[in-house]
């Protein structure tokens, strides 16, 4: 029989999701939001074998927690000391094995006083909680009512929050309003944020500090919450991942703001960056930046009059990942192409390709493209070749 040293080693790859779990920090081309169902259930399967696969098991299962019913039950769960066929489990609550946690704002109405406590007290056992989400609503907003104050609890352990803004939800405050979460997240390193902000959801007192924050995901919002956003001190900012370009040049606001300090942008997978040139605002806002990462088919070439020289830029990453409203794929590629090969960019060393670039590679079409490149002295890498990180950077 297995030690149980080895039995965990065993489940904890056997539950290790292939893609990792999101981490604190930057990572090129990830998915915006995840789901973990596949590792979920073989967690629940692990319990159920026998004694000695559950206490082992155990502490894989409450890693990942999402409330969607019955909190005051949890908070007993998670709060008590567990047991195992009246064993005490190793002398801990379940909820100081909590990493991920995720809270729909269906679970923080507050139609009555006190309607929080139960959550409050539940982020309050989990001394080791990493990750907190606050995804965007299933079911119409309007469906769930906020009329009392909600509370707060310190979550001084996180260091990755994904967080939907809704403004009927931010005048209850506490727990539902994303600047009073943020004054009780001294160790935030990651921050993705969507939604739109009103005005009549704008704090009374803007002022926000995120000593440790290095990573900012912007999913969908608008100019107002970028504006709001521009206030915050974020000395550590170095990293933004924008997956929709902001109305009313949002994104121009966040370049003017932080675009001395950035050293890495990527822009998301979605057609609304192929309507308007956001290249070159990012050039021309972001004059410190070293790494560029981007899906090149949904993508739009930037404007050659519009271009500055951007002499820091060192690499540029682009993802192949097919767009089916092009009409002619390769003009589009060529004018990409021409502008990584062009004047406008002279510290350009290297350009890594992510996703599956076979079919284009072998086209003959594509060979001066990458000769301009070569010539330019560019190295072309393969990410899925790579076991460093292609950039010095990141």
């Amino acid at each position: 029989m297995l030690p149980p040293e080895l039995w965990i080693i065993v489940f904890y790859w056997a539950t290790y999701p292939s893609g990792g779990y999101p981490a604190p920090y930057y990572e090129p081309f990830r998915a915006s939001s995840e789901m973990f169902d596949e590792s979920l259930k073989t967690k629940r399967a692990l319990v159920q074998v026998c004694r000695h696969w559950r206490a082992l098991a155990t502490v894989f299962l409450y890693e990942d927690v999402r409330i969607r019913h019955d909190s005051g039950n949890l908070k007993t769960i998670l709060a008590d000391r567990h047991r195992i066929d009246d064993e005490p489990f190793q002398g801990h609550s379940l909820g100081r094995f909590v990493h991920r946690l995720e809270l729909p704002y269906a679970q923080t109405a507050t139609e009555r006083p006190g309607d929080t406590h139960d959550i409050v007290e539940i982020l309050g056992s989990c001394p080791s909680l990493k990750t907190l989400a606050r995804p965007s609503f299933e079911d119409p907003s309007y469906s769930v009512r906020y009329e009392f104050p909600a509370e707060i609890v310190s979550l001084s352990s996180l260091t990755r929050l994904e967080w939907w803004h809704y403004n009927n939800a931010a005048r209850s405050g506490g727990i539902n309003a994303l600047t009073d979460v943020l004054r009780n997240t001294p160790s935030l390193q990651f921050l993705a944020l969507g939604g739109e902000f009103w005005m009549n959801s704008m704090p009374l007192d803007p002022k926000i500090r995120l000593p440790a924050l290095t990573t900012l995901r912007l999913k969908r919002v608008n100019a107002l919450f970028v504006w709001q956003i521009r206030r915050w001190e974020l000395p550590s900012l170095v990293h933004v991942v924008a997956d929709f370009p902001a109305d009313h040049g949002g994104l121009e606001e966040l370049w003017l703001r932080f675009g001395g300090q950035l050293c890495t942008v990527e822009f998301g997978r979605n057609i609304a960056f192929h309507m308007t040139d956001q290249i070159s605002p990012f050039l021309r806002g972001c004059t410190e930046a070293k790494v560029f990462n981007y899906f090149i088919n949904f993508t739009a070439p930037p404007a050659e009059a519009l271009l500055v020289e951007q002499s820091s830029l060192q690499c540029v990453g682009i993802h192949a990942f097919p767009c089916a409203i092009l009409d002619d794929n390769w003009r589009h590629l060529n004018r990409h192409f021409d502008f990584l090969s062009s004047h406008f960019l002279p510290a350009l060393k290297r350009i890594v390709l992510y996703g599956n670039w076979q079919q284009i590679i072998t086209d003959p079409r594509i060979s001066p493209a990458l000769d301009r490149l070569t010539q330019k002295g560019c190295a072309i890498l393969f990410a899925d070749h790579l076991t460093n990180s292609p950039c010095d950077h990141l």
